[in-house]
C-alpha cells in the first residue's frame, strides 16, 4: 500500500512525489506516442498522417460521449459551460471511466486488510454496492469526495471501510482522535457509531459517540481517553471543543459530513461552518448528500479541496422494489382519518410499518390510540429524551413492537432492516422528504409498500412529487365500513385518552418537581464546587444566535430567493464579535466588569423569559 495512505507525517517532497506519480508516467506514454506518430509520418507520407488524423478525431467523439461519472467538482457556471445536449441521452449505470469502477463482485477487490473483509464476512456483507466500490478505493488515495447515491445504497460502509483502512496504518504510539464524523441526527449518530464497532470488531480501533441529550461529564472521559474515531452532532462538539478540557481537533486526519443537506437544513451552518474552521487544513474531507441543494454547494466549496464528484445513479430516485399507493382522504372525510390509519394496519399492514406524522402532538395522540386499540406501538419524535429516543428504535428493531410512529426525525440515514410498509400519515411537503420517507423501505433490493394518505389539498402536491421523482402511484380503497367501526371506536376510546394525557401531565409535573429538588440539593451540596467552574461559552453571543435563528426562518419562508447562512454570514457576525469585544478590553477595569455583569443579567432574564413562555404553551 502506498505510503500516502498512512497518518505519519511525511516531507512535502516525499508527498509532492508521490501525487505526482501518475501524472509523470501518463506524460511519459504520451511522449512516446507522439514520437511513434511523427515516425509513421516520415515513412508512409501525409495521407496516412490524414487518416490516423481522422480516426484520432473519431475516437475523440466516441469518447467525448461517454458519462463522466467521476469529474473534479466544477462551479455552476463551468458546468453550464460544459453541457451538451447531445450528451443528455440516459447512459448505463454500472460503467467505468479512467480506472474508477461502480462495480465490483467481493469486497477483496477493493485492496481491504483481512480485519475488515471478516468484519464484513461476518456481517453478511457479499457484494460492494456501486457507491461503495467507486468510493472505497478512491478514499483510500486520501482525495476528498463529495458523493451522492439513492437512499439505502450503502453510504456509510462507503466512507467507514477505507478509514478504518487507512487507521490501521496509524502511529500506534501516539494517541489522537484522526477521524470526526458529524451527522445532523442523535439517532443516526448512535446508529453509525454501532455499525463502525461492528467493521472494526477485529481490529484496536475505538470509536467514541458524543451526541446531545447523553451526559456531558462522561463525554468529556471519552473525548480525554483519545478514541481514533468519534461520531458526533455539531452542537454538542462545539461545546466540548470550547468548554472542556484538554479536547482539541489537531491530529485530525479525516472529516466526514454525513447527510450534509440535512445538517444544513436543521439549522447547523453556523456550526458546521465553525468545526471546519477548527479543523486542520491538511486533511481528507468525505461529503455525503442525498441532494445538491444551493447550501451543499456553498458547504462543498468552503470544506473541501479539488474534490472528486461520485453520483451513483442519481436520477434513480426511488427504490426499485418499492409499491407506492395512494389512499384518498376527502374532504367529508377527513375527520376520519385516524379511523382509516387504524383499518388499515388492523387489516392490511400488520408489522414492521413505519407510520410518518406531521407533528410531535400527532405522534403521540396516535401511539395512545393504537396502545388502547391493543396494537403494539413505539413513538419517535423530539419531545422524548434521548433515552426514550433510543428505547423505542431498540423496541422496533427487534420486533417488540409492529409499528414505530415518528415524525421526520427518522425519516433520514436510519437503517432498520425488515421494514417492510412506510405510511405517510401526513402527506409530505417537499420532494425529498417524501423520497427519504419511503426510502426506509425496500432497502438493498428488498420488496416494500409506501402508502400516503392524500387530502384534497394535497393532491396537486402529491402529483408533482410523483411526477418529479418518476413515481407510479396505485389506488387504495378501504372498505366504508370497516372506517365507520374504527370511528365508533375512536369515540368510545377519547374518555380514555384524556386520563392518559392527564396521567402522563401529572406525571411531568411530578418528575419536574424532582428535579429541580434534586438540582437544589446538588446546589447546597456542592455549593463551591459548582461555582468554582468556569461558565460554559459558545462561539456566538445571543444577539448574534437570535440573528442566524431569524435569518434562518427568513430563508425557509422563502427557499427560492431566501439568502443562505453561509460561511460568510457566519464569518461577519464573529468579525462583529471580535471588533466588539477589542473595544471592551480598552475600558477601564471597573466598567469592563460592570458591562460583564449587566450582559449575564440580560442573558439570564432572556432565558427565563423563555422558559415562561414554554410553560405557558
Amino acid at each position: 500500500m502506498p505510503s500516502s495512505f498512512f497518518f505519519e507525517d511525511a516531507s512535502d517532497d516525499e508527498l509532492e512525489l508521490i501525487r505526482n506519480q501518475e501524472d509523470s508516467s501518463e506524460e511519459d506514454v504520451k511522449e512516446g506516442e507522439a514520437e511513434e506518430h511523427e515516425a509513421g509520418e516520415d515513412e508512409d507520407g501525409e495521407e496516412e498522417y490524414e487518416e490516423e488524423e481522422e480516426e484520432e478525431e473519431e475516437e475523440e467523439d466516441a469518447s467525448d460521449a461517454e458519462t463522466d461519472k467521476q469529474e473534479e467538482y466544477l462551479s455552476e457556471d463551468d458546468e453550464a459551460a460544459e453541457y451538451k445536449p447531445e450528451d443528455a441521452t440516459p447512459k448505463p449505470f454500472f460503467s467505468t471511466v479512467d480506472g474508477v469502477s461502480f462495480h465490483a463482485d467481493t469486497f477483496m477487490e477493493l485492496n481491504l486488510s483481512r480485519p475488515l473483509l471478516r468484519a464484513c464476512e461476518t456481517l453478511g456483507y457479499k457484494k460492494p454496492t456501486p457507491i461503495q466500490a467507486a468510493c472505497i478505493p478512491l478514499a483510500l488515495t486520501g482525495r476528498d469526495l463529495c458523493a451522492s447515491a439513492i437512499t439505502g445504497s450503502g453510504k456509510t460502509a462507503a466512507f467507514a471501510l477505507p478509514t478504518l483502512e487507512r487507521l490501521l496504518f496509524r502511529p500506534k504510539r501516539v494517541f489522537a482522535t484522526r477521524v470526526l464524523i458529524l451527522t445532523p441526527t442523535r439517532e443516526l449518530a448512535v446508529q453509525i457509531h454501532s455499525m463502525i464497532q461492528n467493521l472494526a470488531q477485529f481490529t484496536d480501533i475505538k470509536c467514541g459517540l458524543i451526541v446531545g441529550g447523553l451526559s456531558v461529564r462522561e463525554q468529556e472521559v471519552v473525548l480525554r481517553s483519545m478514541p481514533d474515531i468519534v461520531v458526533a452532532t455539531p452542537g454538542r462538539m462545539i461545546d466540548h471543543l470550547r468548554n472542556s478540557m484538554s479536547v482539541d481537533l489537531d491530529d485530525l486526519a479525516v472529516l466526514i459530513l454525513d447527510e450534509a443537506d440535512r445538517l444544513l437544513q436543521t439549522g447547523f451552518a453556523t456550526e458546521i461552518t465553525e468545526l471546519v474552521r477548527l479543523c486542520p487544513k491538511r486533511r481528507q474531507t468525505m461529503l455525503f448528500s442525498a441532494t445538491m441543494t444551493e447550501e451543499v454547494k456553498e458547504l462543498v466549496k468552503l470544506s473541501l479541496n479539488k474534490p472528486l464528484r461520485l453520483s451513483a445513479d442519481p436520477s434513480a430516485r426511488r427504490p426499485p422494489g418499492l409499491t407506492e399507493e395512494v389512499v384518498r382522504i376527502r374532504r367529508t372525510r377527513e375527520a376520519n382519518q385516524e379511523a382509516v390509519l387504524l383499518s388499515l394496519c388492523t387489516r392490511t399492514f400488520k408489522s414492521k410499518v413505519i407510520i410518518f406524522s406531521g407533528t410531535k402532538q400527532a405522534a403521540h395522540r396516535l401511539k395512545i390510540l393504537f396502545g388502547l386499540a391493543g396494537l403494539k406501538a413505539a413513538e419517535l419524535h423530539g419531545n422524548l429524551t434521548q433515552a426514550q429516543r433510543l428505547d423505542s428504535l431498540e423496541l422496533f428493531r427487534k420486533q417488540e413492537v409492529d409499528f414505530l410512529i415518528a415524525t421526520d426525525v427518522a425519516a433520514r440515514g436510519l437503517d432498520i432492516i425488515g421494514v417492510q410498509t412506510v405510511i405517510n400519515y401526513a402527506c409530505p411537503r417537499e420532494i425529498d422528504s417524501y423520497v427519504h420517507r419511503v426510502g426506509r423501505t425496500a432497502r438493498a433490493g428488498r420488496e416494500g409498500y409506501a402508502v400516503t394518505f392524500v387530502t384534497d389539498s394535497d393532491r396537486s402536491l402529491l402529483k408533482v412529487i410523483a411526477k418529479k421523482v418518476g413515481s407510479k402511484l396505485k389506488s387504495r380503497v378501504i372498505p366504508e365500513q370497516s372506517i365507520v367501526k374504527w370511528s365508533q371506536i375512536i369515540d368510545e376510546m377519547e374518555d380514555q385518552y384524556s386520563a392518559v394525557i392527564s396521567a402522563e401531565r401529572d406525571e411531568r409535573a411530578l418528575r419536574k418537581a424532582e428535579m429541580e429538588f434534586a438540582k437544589a440539593e446538588n446546589m447546597l451540596e456542592h455549593r463551591d464546587e459548582i461555582y468554582a467552574r468556569p461558565k460554559r461559552t459558545w462561539f456566538m453571543t445571543e444577539k448574534e444566535k437570535k440573528l442566524v435563528a431569524q435569518a434562518e426562518k427568513d430563508s425557509a419562508g422563502n427557499p427560492a430567493g431566501g439568502e443562505l447562512v453561509s460561511a460568510d454570514r457566519a464569518e461577519d457576525l464573529k468579525m462583529k464579535e471580535k471588533r466588539k469585544r477589542e473595544r471592551e478590553k480598552n475600558l477601564p477595569r471597573k466598567k469592563r466588569r460592570k458591562l460583564e455583569a449587566a450582559r449575564e443579567m440580560l442573558e439570564d432574564n432572556e432565558g427565563e423569559e423563555e422558559e415562561e413562555d414554554e410553560e405557558g404553551d
